[in-house]
């Protein structure tokens, strides 16, 4: 239960530092990269030991190929989300990146075959319920025309978010049920780092894109919490009774709750009716998900 509740804290602090970002008018694509390094640092101050050591055993790894998958994914849909919420509204973004829930849900069921029960599919139709009407937000500004490929771009990031996802929980079925999994973690956020900064250099000497001391320290902030909730989940994945179809409705659910309540109480933001009675469901969804603790803590039978 600590690592879920850890990784909840941290992706909600993620999530929240995007808000950080747009207060301080702070271009986000740089400080994801610094980001992504910072990432990179922590990684090695947890395992304590030198880089060498750590490519030396990961280069040889089964998992491989599912890092380097997944660390150059990551970028990408950081990008993509970006742009969804430049055409769509932040709205639309942030539920076609979230409802990319059921996707590993799914494969949880129906694939590696967790338990199907009533709870846990009320608690699943709680969290989509809750997504949808926390995201809502008054008089939030839409381009007002979209064409061609770029109307794909929520279902894009819909696909592409639930696939980062499921690479999380493929690493956990496959290789990491009696191992660490601090190397793969680490591997990722190094192939993200290296995508990225491919990217900025670029952007950089195209003139596109000029870098500025508040991307270092911003990227700094965000990548404490974003190395903290990848690696918090994985460990949630190996530790938590029920497996992937508790964990990811949990953590999502919980992180979109946490980063509302945050920027309520930091930048005062308003929530309509909408948002509010999807902090209700938000609840319910995890009541529902934890109902068998919750009977047995109060001895009800």
């Amino acid at each position: 239960m600590i690592f879920l509740i850890l990784c909840v804290v941290c992706s909600s602090l993620l999530v929240f530092m995007f808000r950080v970002f747009d207060h301080f008018k702070i271009e986000a694509f740089p400080a994801i990269v610094f980001n992504y390094i910072t990432c990179i640092v922590c990684g090695f101050i947890a395992s304590a030991q030198s880089p060498i050591h750590v490519l030396n055993i990961s280069i040889h790894a089964d998992w491989l190929w599912l890092a380097v998958v997944m660390g150059i994914s990551f970028i990408h849909i950081f990008v993509l989300t970006g742009s969804t919420a430049l055409r769509f509204g932040v709205s639309t973004a942030s539920v076609a990146m979230k409802l990319g829930l059921v996707i590993p849900v799914f494969l949880a069921f129906f694939i590696y075959h967790e338990a199907i029960t009533w709870y846990k599919v009320a608690g699943i139709i709680c969290a989509l319920i809750a997504v949808v009407l926390s995201s809502q937000k008054d008089g939030e500004v839409h381009q007002a025309h979209v064409k061609g490929a770029a109307l794909l771009l929520p279902i894009v990031v819909f696909i592409g978010s639930g696939l980062c996802d499921s690479g999380a929980q493929l690493g956990d079925k496959l290789y990491f049920s009696k191992e660490s999994s601090a190397y793969f973690v680490l591997i990722i956020f190094m192939l993200a780092a290296l995508t990225g900064i491919c990217y900025l250099t670029v952007m950089t000497i195209r003139g596109t894109i000029r870098l500025h001391w508040k991307q270092v320290v911003g990227g700094i902030a965000l990548g404490i919490p974003n190395y903290g909730s990848l690696l918090f989940l994985m460990k949630s994945l190996d530790h938590v009774e029920g497996g992937s179809s508790v964990v990811f409705p949990v953590v999502n659910i919980a992180t979109v709750a946490g980063s509302t309540l945050l920027s309520v109480l930091i930048f005062r933001e308003h929530l309509n009716r909408s948002n509010r009675l999807g902090l209700v469901f938000a609840g319910l969804c995890i009541a529902f998900i934890y109902m068998p603790q919750i009977i047995g803590l109060f001895g009800i039978r």
